[in-house]
């Protein structure tokens, strides 16, 4: 749940991304987006906005931004095809990161004496 912020936190809000800073009607008048397109997303659990005391979802501008990269794609001429390929690919490459992340972490298994 979101409260207000202290005095100090309160100024170091205004520079933070992640702060629950927008309402549900002002994030979807950013947007250009109605409230169920937001509720929708929360839904579908891609997004998870804090709760003021009173239990109103508030919107930070991370959130907002990957809300409106979603409209966006969504307002393209996308097919369930190319969005399928492009998963597909995300995934893939995800995978290839992951691979390559941990052969980094890993020691080498033979080691040069001096």
């Amino acid at each position: 749940m979101v409260d207000s912020p202290s005095p100090e936190r309160a100024r170091t809000a205004f520079d933070d991304a992640d702060y629950p800073a927008y309402t549900m009607g002002r994030a979807a008048d950013m947007l250009g987006v109605t409230p169920d397109f937001l509720r929708s997303l929360d839904a579908a659990g891609l997004l998870t906005p804090d709760r003021s005391t009173g239990g109103h979802r508030r919107y930070s501008r991370t959130e907002l931004t990957l809300a409106a990269r979603v409209r966006e794609l969504l307002d393209s001429d996308l097919t369930i095809l190319t969005a399928a390929c492009r998963i597909a690919q995300l995934e893939r490459d995800l995978t290839t990161t992951r691979q390559h992340l941990a052969a980094l972490d890993t020691p080498p298994r033979h080691t040069r004496r001096a």
